[in-house]
């Protein structure tokens, strides 16, 4: 039994190896911090990485906004089971205040548990401005398509951003469909945004970014790429996966647009992060 697990284990790393990049150039470009700065604290529980979260703190200036907002982002936590790292992560989120939650993605993963993920959703903090999520990758292939996502998000107050704009005050709030799984309609969302207002843009994968940047899109927040959760020196990460494009972490720009991408909480393929912690971003925009 032990053989056939490794085989299958094995198997399960070769064929998702395959389907990304191994490491790609992109990687080896050293993460940009946010145009207004970037700090970073480390929550130690112990002596695996994997155990450990960071807590990342970013400040962005936006144009056309009028007061600042402060994000929780969330993304990729890629739940299985409830266990003490679960409980773990949501002492961590209950504790913050923030203006808006965003969930980008990939929250659930193969062989997910519904008590894991009213647990965690449970402990996501009240927001004025709303608590919000789009589908990623593995929502989809994972049994969680939109028919029985979006009523679990429901339960919790969470709303799914599927191709969806939101009006708040002063700015328009926007999600796309995932770019590797899903249907995303550009067209659509663009019609729908207030061109006078800036556009906060959630969407999962991020090689989706050189088609969001235009206005009125201001800043965009994405996962997807776990930060390529092995990052080994002068060769970057060794794997990231389709549609991650060029950005396997940190901040970007284009045509005067910002894109975020958070390493993210979880693992994918193997259970193994190096010098690549589980990320919980606080991102604050204010007016540029």
């Amino acid at each position: 039994m032990n053989l056939l697990r490794a085989f299958r284990y094995v198997r399960g790393v070769s064929r998702a190896v395959r389907r990304g990049d191994t490491f790609p150039p992109s990687g080896r470009v050293p993460a940009k911090d946010a145009p207004g700065g970037t700090t970073r604290t480390l929550l130690r529980h112990g002596r695996k990485e994997l155990d450990n979260i960071e807590i990342s703190e970013h400040v962005v200036p936006v144009r056309g906004l009028a007061k600042p907002v402060t994000i929780l982002h969330l993304t990729d936590v890629h739940l299985r089971v409830h266990d003490a790292w679960v409980d773990r992560l949501a002492d961590v989120i209950r504790g913050e205040r923030p203006d808006l939650v965003a969930l980008t993605g990939d929250v659930v993963t193969r062989g997910w548990k519904p008590d894991a993920v009213d647990h965690l959703l449970g402990a996501l903090p009240d927001a004025p401005l709303g608590r919000w999520a789009v589908m990623g990758n593995w929502e989809y292939w994972a049994g969680a398509p939109r028919e029985v996502w979006e009523p679990i998000l429901t339960r919790h107050d969470v709303g799914l951003l599927n191709n969806r704009v939101v009006p708040l005050d002063g700015f328009d709030l926007v999600g796309t469909d995932d770019l590797l799984a899903g249907e995303p309609d550009l067209p659509g969302v663009f019609a729908a945004v207030r061109p006078d207002l800036p556009a906060l843009l959630l969407t999962h994968s991020p090689g989706i970014f050189p088609m969001l940047a235009k206005p009125p899109v201001r800043l965009v927040l994405a996962g997807h790429t776990h930060g390529g959760q092995v990052r080994i020196p002068v060769l970057g990460p060794f794997f990231l996966p389709r549609g991650s494009g060029a950005y396997p972490w940190g901040w970007y720009e284009m045509e005067g647009v910002h894109l975020f991408v958070s390493r993210g909480l979880g693992w994918s393929v193997a259970p193994v992060r190096w010098r690549c912690p589980p990320e919980v971003a606080r991102i604050r925009m204010v007016p540029a």
